[in-house]
């Protein structure tokens, strides 16, 4: 911590010598004070003279108040000029209650002409010129989704996502998944949340949905900007600005299964600072479904009756706190986040119901798969005549408690306790001790810290414009610590292991990266769009990771409302940390375990039909995977290994329609499995994986007007065809004689409606949502040994107060 806070010191002095000069705000708030007395022409030229010189921050407040100008001379064609420049600069500009009515219809009606997004090339461009398939997730969106995390919002509007089972909540892209959400890149205004020892992010909770602006998802392999983890999509969570909330709300939510939601956002800006924080708080008992030894849902060694929970987040509740800060050119992030999911059945041994409230409390929760993540940056950028540079410190801190139970009571025959060499107590004590409540907790904090620097250039060739992107990024990890401890009775603590027999080894790896990207207009209809990145690592054992990834993508405007992309992209993820150090025994070859690869090919073809107001996308893809992590319980040694491959293609699509009055979206994606090997297939499909998903949400405006208030029903499906889910595994039991084995286990196709309606008056908004509307009975597989069941019907009502 006390090298953080020395880099952070000596970076803040760095950027001090770079420190906006007080006169160029000066010259804005003399060409302001000229705009409202009348003197529209001295503002102009004071303007004019002087904008290139001007930080990034004031020239964006300049724009708009020559836009100003030239509205109150009825010059709408130069008005719409320095708007286009402005919504540029800052794709995210939102009007304020100050600005005049003329201004904000004409911010809103380019916008949605031109809605910009900076994810997919570090740099802001329309959506047609994006070089991968891309869908953007707006605020309004997502209040007429009645989503209550992040997976459902990705779930309802990404092609090709689905939702997938396991310990953490999960999804799927393409059919690419693994114990928990490890293949996907998330990240909060460009600021990895992916963890480093595992590289999952769960898409739950943790992630409060109010602060967000917008949600830009690239859908495909992005590592020749991101690098590690960018597999198979980037999630570029934008949160919103202090401008934009101008002021604040605090937010109760309601709902049966024990549930509540808390949360608050305030934010405030100015001409040269603008912050915005939020808070949200979640906790649900989930659904508590009595399960008899006869019943389907029963699972387990030992036939008793019990209870399960499904969707618990509870006892200690999930978070998500922080802030942004800007001041001139300077930029904060804070960011603390933390989850547990509640699991139905025990995760080690036999999978079976437990007794989930008798188990103790290890550092404050309960049994399940718990991360704090705490994330911090602080960014300094500018603009040095067609250089635009920025430089980012980040610094990162993660607690994990893996808390699994082994089961309520364990058969003599298969009582345990693993025991490392030189412990107090030998191994062979477990077959007297370890009878019931048997559990065992492994728990670890890491921290990393590093720099990333990027520079883009502006330039032309043969009289079309293009940039250049160069940038670096430094990158130190550190596990700092880890212990695992066995227990049982549900609260007795059998043995900590020493340090000398710890389940992770420590250590620290060093990251070191560079990309560029070039773009370029080639004639006035095509634009081509190029990047690579090459990362090294040094592993916490000395073995090297080396990893080229290039993006190559060319874009024919084919009108200015439809657009052609053809791209090729390489991808990677390394293998986690978690595997690679642990020295647990199932384990085994872990450290062995190599980067897993991805090579894409997207056409995409997207318009827009104008007299319809109808937007399309239509995608076709081919995945090709390779050096997937591959466990193999067949072996002794080295039951890890790069020996999965995966080819597939699909086609998606997105069919998205907007009036004054109503809303609606429908996406389908249909794929299928060329060939693989060691990897979770049934035929040509991927199991647990629908080969065909449709899902669409419909909304209307009911009533509208400042006297009645706003009234938005919506509704929202998503259907799935069958998935294939083997039961296999030797550990699978209804019964001490009655081991499980059905290899052609399918999970039936099935279609789950949600309902719900917002409802606005003055200061005040309520909604409603009504889940699983038909109570539908339905079960998911994933990760785990057999499909787990979803929630029944459930409802959450919401009022928010704003101010």
């Amino acid at each position: 911590m006390k090298r953080f806070f020395l880099f952070i010191i000596g970076l803040c002095l760095f950027v001090g010598t770079f420190a906006q000069k007080a006169e160029e705000i000066q010259l804005y708030r003399q060409a302001e004070e000229s705009y409202k007395i009348g003197l529209f022409d001295d503002a102009i030229k004071l303007l004019s003279d002087n904008i290139d010189f001007f930080s990034v921050r004031t020239k964006e407040t300049a724009f708009r108040l020559l836009a100003l100008c030239y509205l109150e001379k009825d010059k709408n064609t130069e008005a719409e000029k320095y708007i286009a420049m402005l919504l540029k600069q800052n794709p995210y500009y939102t009007v304020s209650l100050s600005d005049p009515l003329r201004f904000a219809d004409m911010i809103e009606r380019m916008k949605k002409g031109q809605v910009t997004i900076t994810t997919a090339s570090q740099q802001a461009e329309t959506l047609d010129e994006a070089p991968v398939p891309v869908t953007l997730i707006t605020e309004e969106m997502i209040k007429l989704s009645g989503a209550k995390n992040l997976a459902d919002l990705l779930i309802l509007y990404v092609p090709g996502i689905s939702l997938v089972e396991g310990d953490e909540m999960n999804v799927s892209m393409h059919g690419v998944y693994s114990s928990s959400q490890e293949k996907i890149l998330i990240m909060l205004n460009g600021h990895r949340l992916n963890s480093r020892a595992t590289n999952s992010e769960a898409p739950d909770y943790r992630t409060s949905l109010d602060k967000i602006k917008q949600i830009e998802v690239l859908r495909g392999p992005a590592s020749s900007l991101y690098g590690n983890v960018a597999l198979t999509a980037v999630v570029n969570i934008i949160t919103k600005s202090g401008k934009e909330v101008d002021g604040g709300n605090i937010s109760v939510a309601v709902g049966n299964n024990n549930t509540i939601q808390t949360g608050a956002v305030f934010g405030k800006g100015g001409l040269e600072w603008d912050f915005m924080a939020w808070a949200s708080v979640y906790s649900s008992q989930g659904e508590k479904r009595y399960v008899d030894v006869a019943d389907e849902d029963f699972w387990g060694k030992i036939e008793r009756p019990g209870y399960l929970y499904i969707g618990g987040y509870n006892h200690k509740p999930s978070y998500d706190l922080g802030f942004t800060f800007k001041w001139n050119n300077l930029s904060i992030l804070f960011n603390t986040q933390y989850s547990k999911k509640v699991t139905p059945y025990n995760t080690v041994l036999f999978p079976g119901l437990f007794s989930y409230d008798k188990y103790r409390l290890i550092n404050g929760v309960k049994p399940g798969r718990s991360r704090n993540a705490t994330h911090a940056e602080i960014s300094y950028e500018n603009k040095w005549n067609k250089w635009n540079s920025k430089i980012t410190a980040f610094f990162d801190i993660e607690n994990s408690v893996f808390y699994d139970v082994c089961g309520d009571s364990i058969l003599p025959e298969d009582r345990f306790l693993p025991s490392g060499d030189g412990e107090v107590i030998d191994e062979n004590i477990g077959k007297d001790i370890c009878d019931y409540g048997l559990y065992q907790v492994q728990s670890w904090s890491d921290y990393t810290y590093g720099i990333t620097a990027t520079t883009n250039y502006g330039f032309q060739i043969n009289k079309f414009s293009a940039t250049l992107l160069l940038g670096t990024q430094l990158e130190n990890y550190t596990m700092q610590d880890n212990s695992v401890l066995v227990g049982d009775h549900f609260d007795r603590i059998i043995l900590i292991y020493s340090g000398k027999n710890s389940a992770l080894k420590s250590g620290n790896e060093v990251n070191i990266s560079g990309f560029a990207q070039l773009k370029t207009d080639i004639g006035q209809y095509l634009i081509f769009n190029g990047g690579v990145r090459y990362d090294y690592k040094r592993r916490y054992n000395d073995r090297k990771l080396n990893a080229f990834s290039p993006r190559i993508s060319f874009i024919y405007k084919i009108k200015n409302d439809m657009s052609l992309k053809v791209s090729y992209a390489h991808s990677f993820v390394d293998a986690p940390y978690f595997y690679r150090a642990s020295t647990i025994e199932t384990y085994s070859g872990g450290s062995k375990l190599d980067a897993e690869n991805m090579d894409a090919l997207q056409f995409d073809y997207s318009g827009t039909i104008k007299k319809w107001n109808l937007d399309y996308d239509i995608n076709i893809y081919y995945n090709r995977l390779n050096n997937l992590i591959y466990y193999d319980t067949s072996k002794i040694k080295d039951m890890y290994s790069n020996a999965g491959e995966l080819n597939l293609m699909g086609i998606e699509g997105v069919l998205s329609y907007k009036s004054l009055s109503s809303s609606a979206y429908l996406k389908m994606s249909y794929q299928r499995v060329n060939n693989g090997m060691n990897y979770t297939l049934t035929n040509k499909n991927i199991n647990n994986v629908p080969a065909f998903m449709l899902s669409g949400m419909y909304s209307y405006s009911l009533l509208k007007g400042r006297h009645i208030g706003n009234l938005d029903p919506w509704v929202n499906i998503t259907v799935l065809s069958k998935q294939y889910s083997p039961l296999i595994d030797p550990f699978l039991f209804r019964g001490q004689n009655n081991n499980v084995s059905i290899p052609d286990y399918v999970v039936p196709a099935r279609a789950i409606i949600n309902l719900g309606a917002n409802y606005q008056y003055k200061q005040w908004e309520t909604s409603v949502g009504v889940y699983n509307l038909f109570n539908t009975n339905y079960y998911q597989g994933g990760s785990c040994m057999q499909p787990l069941p979803q929630q029944r019907l459930n409802f959450l009502a919401k009022i928010i107060y704003k101010f």
